[in-house]
């Protein structure tokens, strides 16, 4: 003890501070070091759940994006799907168009061709009607009126029968 009192110790001094330090240590430990250690726990244990909450969303974003993609990609399959249908259905239908227009075309010629058809034979009817009628004047000015009405008609039916015969 006498190495205390060499440095200016004193043991009644000491112990009261060592008591004060004590008492101190109590008391901040009671009214400051819990309600610290407890903010701390509680902003620890925030900290975690928004750390866990971060991690859900950014699990969910990515689940939202991979849906997306994938929403996205199927709209273009679909998009591709559409496109080549409208093509297949545009050939076809410029294949039904041309194939009408090739019957309508055919038609109408058959058409002009049976119109011209039967304006020919009409023609010629009108001509071997007229080759008749000239034929029957003609018999009649160049054969002598004394010819009977019967011969007459047996001279124009056999210049009829050559004009025929002719054609």
């Amino acid at each position: 003890m006498e190495i205390l009192k060499d440095f200016g110790v004193q043991p009644i001094l000491l112990a009261a501070q060592i008591i004060n330090f004590i008492i101190l240590l109590l008391v901040l430990k009671r009214f400051l070091y819990k309600p610290i250690i407890k903010v701390l726990e509680e902003r620890k244990r925030r900290i975690e759940t928004s750390i866990n909450q971060s991690e859900e969303i950014q699990k969910r974003f990515d689940e939202s994006a991979k849906k997306q993609e994938e929403i996205l990609d199927k709209a273009r399959e679909e998009a591709k799907n559409i496109i080549e249908n409208a093509k297949e259905e545009s050939n076809i239908l410029s294949e039904q168009i041309k194939t009408e227009n090739k019957q309508s075309i055919e038609n109408a010629m058959k058409r002009t061709q049976d119109s011209l058809e039967l304006e020919k034979q009409k023609m010629v009817a009108d001509a071997h009607n007229q080759i008749v009628t000239m034929v029957a004047s003609l018999t009649e000015k160049v054969v002598p009126k004394t010819l009977k009405e019967a011969d007459k008609e047996k001279l124009i039916q056999e210049a009829i029968k050559e004009i025929e015969n002719e054609n």
